[in-house]
Parts: C-alpha cells; structure tokens; sequence
C-alpha cells in the first residue's frame, strides 16, 4: 500500500463501487455495478444507524437463562425454555404509553445516525405493527392498541432520518414454523405444520410493512436454521426488491452471514451488505463489499434491568470512526423498557455521540476507507474526495507525523478550527499540535 501512495496522487484514489451484480429469482434484471451503487448510495454515505431491539421481552427485561447464567433478553422465550402459550401472556402487559416517537428520533438524529432499523418483528413472533394477517401483533394483543410504527415512520419522515426494519425469519410462535424447541415438541406437536404456508404469512408481512412504512432497508435476521436454505433466500430477495425496487437488503436474507462477509457455502452472493455482529473487522471488507457493524451499548440486545454493563461514551465514538475507517457503517443498538423509554444511560451516550458529531461529522458521512496501510499515531484515517481527516486518538508529543503520502498538501487544520502548521518532505507530512485537543478524538483534516 505504501508504494502505491508514493506512486499516486490523493486525488486518483477514489472509492470505486463493488462490482456486484445481484442474481435473484423472479422479475428483477441483474444490477450493474453503477445500478447498484445508485441504489445504496444514501446508505452508504450515511455511515451511522440506530438499531432499536424492542418487543414482548421487555416485560420481563430479563437477560439470564434457567440456570442464572448471562445471556441475551430478546431471548427469553428461549432461555427460559417457555411455553409460547405462556410467554404470549405478556402481551397483555406491554403498555408501552411512554413511547415518544418524536423524542427517540431526535435523539438519533442529534446523536448523527442517520437512519434507524426496528425490530418489526423478532425471533418470538410478536409483530410491532397493525399486522392484518395475524392477531399476534400491538394493536390486536396488547392494551396499547395502536400502531407505533406508524407515530414512528411520520417522525423519521418529518425529522429527515430514514426507517428501515429488523425482520426475523425465524418464528416461535407461528403454528407453522419449523422446528420446534426441544421442550415443546410435546405440548406443540408437529402434525399439520406446513412450513410452506408460514414463508408464505412472512411474505404477506413483509407485503405490509414495504407497502405501508417505505422502509430504506430490510434487515432480516433468523436464517440459520435448517429449514431455511440458499435458494428460499434468493426468492425472498428477489420478492422484496419486487415490492421496491430501491430497498436495501442485507446478506441475513441467505443462509450467508457466517465467515462474516456474508458468503454462502457455494460462493453466491446473496443480499446488499455484509453484516458483522459484535465486531470491527480488522481490515474491513478488503474485497470492497459493502459491509454494516452492529453493536450494543452494553451486553444485550432487549432491554435487561439486570445488564448495566455499559460501554464507555469514548469506545462507542472510538468505535464509530473505526467503522468509517475501514470503509463500513456503524448499527448501534438501544433498547426501549416496556413503556417505550430509553434508558438514562442510553441517552447520556447518544449526547455524548452528538457532542462529537455535531462539531466532526464532516469526516465521517461520505468518507471512504482509509488509503493507508497503517498509522504511526494512535488513530484512524478517513477520506472524501482530495481530503484526508486524521481521527487522533491521543496526541503523539509536540507533532505528528503521516508517512507515505507524495500528494502536495495546501492546508491542514483542526476540522472546523484552529490552522496547523506544517511541513511536507518526501514521503512525510509533519503536523504542529493543535492549542486544544479533544479528549476522545481529534480531526485533522489535511487538504491536497
């Protein structure tokens, strides 16, 4: 990498879209490479996200298994080996009457995500919008009775943020899914499940939630069962990009999320970006794929009164611009209670996001990866156009020095503030310390 640098200018290294070409059933044509890259631009530009896990495991907000061990709240159902018939009772003690649609939005939006993906339905079958063709859902089962999605996808639209929802493939509670669990397979016996006939309830939600909310991306999830296979997730693609066109889906849609860039075990690329869970690949996606990191703010997905294991407002910062750096987005979890809040925590690091956003967003919406193989300062680098932004991290003495870089430079300042001096010799830029540093990260921005 470094001798490439010392043969070309910044300028001649621009992002190049990846050269893919979706080959789905149905009615759509292939994509080419600039078809595509038009389709996700919006998305690839934005580069920050909130996921938002919410649901019937909120009642109990409960991240522990039977035995008292650690585990993830959404998966109560699971980890407590439940009854569906009795785990369905929550439903009629999910009240969330504190939901503020317009707040949480806000919240994102000054926090700079840019976009936010819902659980409409998770692994426990509970649909979080007026679903016609089903009785298990918010208005129907609950004493809240209306459709939050609804209050939701009229603030996104209002405030400029784009909705986008977390689908599951996998179903505990529909009659027709398969398998079974373990410890229900005598209490919800097998005979009559036609599973056929459940892909077919799942297309007529997603039908739903594409045709009623215009959502930016459909991020499926579940998929790893064996009742689910390459060829179900090629149609079910090839279906949703049917209803829109311009949707976003991602590689959870196949059987393909293992080995985290999203292949299949025949090498078949099926789904719009790759989507790592709980990591930072070290280089990024280095055969150019698009490629989304998803992540708590502390241990779990749901919200759990008993995980308060938090991550530091700098690592989630920190995080964010490692992302960038490494040309993906970043998907940053909360977690509403049962009545629809956030939790004070979650809000004091989403402040804390948008303190640093409000005043360094320039280098990270639109950047690409950085064109560098390494640094000698402890940071990260991300680049737009002729610009380079130098993400400092801690300082290194009285100057800092960038390594591999023969462009001439024509300026270099704190972004948005103070001018630095410095000097370029062959193969080397040396940068004076800026007056003030910021404790979690400084921006240098170095123009050509």
């Amino acid at each position: 990498m470094k001798s490439l640098l010392a043969a070309l200018s910044l300028s001649s290294l621009l992002f190049s879209a990846p050269a893919l070409s979706q080959k789905s059933d149905g009615n759509l044509v292939n994509e080419t490479p600039q078809q595509f890259a038009k389709r996700t631009k919006w998305w690839n530009e934005a580069k920050f996200g909130m996921f938002i896990h919410w649901g019937l495991y909120a009642v109990p907000a409960d991240a522990t298994n039977k035995n008292g061990q650690k585990v993830l709240a959404e998966w109560y159902l699971s980890n407590k080996q439940a009854q569906v018939a009795d785990y369905a009772k929550f439903a009629t003690q999910f009240n969330p009457v504190k939901f503020d649609a317009k707040k949480i939005v806000a919240a994102a939006k000054y926090a700079g995500m840019k976009y936010i993906v819902i659980t409409s339905k998770h692994h426990d079958g509970f649909a979080m919008f007026d679903s016609k063709v089903s009785d298990y859902d918010i208005v129907d089962a609950t004493p809240y009775k209306r459709d939050l999605m609804k209050s939701l996808a009229n603030e996104c639209k209002k405030q400029g943020v784009r909705l986008c929802f977390y689908h599951s493939i996998m179903d505990w509670h529909h009659p027709d899914y398969l398998p079974r669990r373990d410890w229900e397979k005598e209490t919800r016996p097998i005979a009559g499940a036609d599973y056929s006939r459940y892909t077919t309830y799942m297309k007529e939600q997603l039908k739903e939630l594409v045709t009623q909310y215009n959502p930016g991306v459909m991020w499926f999830d579940g998929e790893w069962e064996a009742t689910w296979n390459h060829e179900m997730g090629k149609d079910l693609y090839s279906y949703v990009r049917g209803l829109k066109p311009d949707i976003i889906v991602n590689n959870r849609v196949d059987k393909g999320r293992q080995g985290m860039q999203g292949m299949t075990a025949t090498g078949t690329f099926v789904g719009d970006f790759g989507t790592p869970e709980q990591e930072i690949p070290t280089t990024g996606f280095t055969d150019g794929r698009l490629w989304e990191t998803c992540m708590t703010m502390n241990d779990t997905w749901g919200y759990a009164r008993n995980d308060n294991n938090w991550k530091p407002s700098e690592t989630l910062i920190r995080n964010l611009i490692d992302v960038a750096s490494k040309g993906g987005n970043y998907l940053l979890n909360v977690g509403p209670t049962e009545l629809g809040e956030l939790t004070p925590e979650t809000y004091e690091r989403l402040n804390a996001l948008g303190n640093w956003m409000q005043k360094n967003s320039a280098a990270i919406y639109g950047t690409q990866s950085s064109p560098f193989a390494g640094l000698k300062f402890d940071g990260r680098c991300t680049r737009k156009g002729n610009t380079l932004y130098l993400h400092v991290f801690n300082f290194p003495g009285s100057e800092l020095t960038l390594t591999g870089l023969q462009a001439k430079v024509k300026s270099v300042r704190v972004l948005g503030g103070e001018k630095l001096t410095f000097e370029q010799n062959t193969g080397e830029l040396r940068i004076s310390k800026p007056s003030t540093l910021d404790p979690v990260a400084t921006v240098i921005e170095v123009k050509q």
